[in-house]
């Protein structure tokens, strides 16, 4: 099997809480499902804190290349990140806005960056992600990343994107698969309740079969 259905302490918005991509995830430091996690992504699970939270998931915003993180985080937290994951190229992006997963999507082609996010910080995001990026909406969403999901396999877009939008996003981030769809019974907010990777998905146990249906065939495992 290539997905898991998962909570974090009954709250199926795992997205909130995790997040990963070919080489790494990274969960709250009290994360017990960790064995699933890594049979599932096919990655080393590792335990950090964001500014002493646990919404690892929320703040964090990462491809193959790099994380990116919130002005908020700690210095021994970015220490204890570096040491997990050297391999990776780390930024940290000087906005008001700390919830980048909210305000950054991204795979290994491009990153799609919201309007909110200050321009004095597009050089550190391409560098950092090694990607094409735009700034702009998707129709009246500044919050880009909460209503997209996307791996270099394939995107789950809201089930409200117009046809315009819905066009540019699959050419612009160059994938083969693409659809629309929800998760937890309803809610167009995709990214809250999927943490996925191009081996496998983590989606929010609240997700009814047909959803998880659209979601396996957007992100290329059908």
């Amino acid at each position: 099997m290539n997905y898991l259905l998962i909570s974090y302490k009954n709250d199926s918005n795992i997205g909130i809480f995790g997040c990963a991509n070919n080489k790494i995830a990274f969960f709250p430091k009290d994360f017990e499902k960790i064995e699933e996690v890594e049979k599932i992504l096919k990655v080393k699970v590792e335990n950090i804190k964001i500014w002493n939270s646990n919404l690892i998931g929320l703040f964090v915003c990462m491809n193959n290349n790099g994380i990116l993180l919130p002005k908020i985080v700690l210095k021994d937290e970015i220490e204890e990140i570096k040491s997990k994951s050297n391999f990776l190229n780390i930024g940290i992006l000087k906005t008001k806005y700390t919830a980048l997963s909210n305000l950054i999507v991204c795979n290994d082609k491009a990153a799609l960056i919201s309007p909110l996010i200050e321009k004095s910080n597009l050089r550190i995001i391409k560098d950092v992600l090694n990607v094409e990026i735009e700034q702009r909406k998707i129709d009246d969403f500044n919050l880009v990343g909460s209503i997209i999901k996307v791996t270099n396999k394939g995107l789950l877009a809201y089930r409200d994107i117009s046809e315009e939008s819905f066009e540019f996003l699959k050419d612009f981030f160059k994938v083969k698969n693409a659809s629309i769809g929800t998760v937890n019974f309803g809610s167009i907010f995709i990214s809250s309740a999927i943490i996925a990777n191009d081996n496998g998905i983590l989606i929010g146990e609240k997700t009814s079969a047909y959803e998880i249906e659209r979601i396996l065939e957007a992100l290329g495992f059908v």
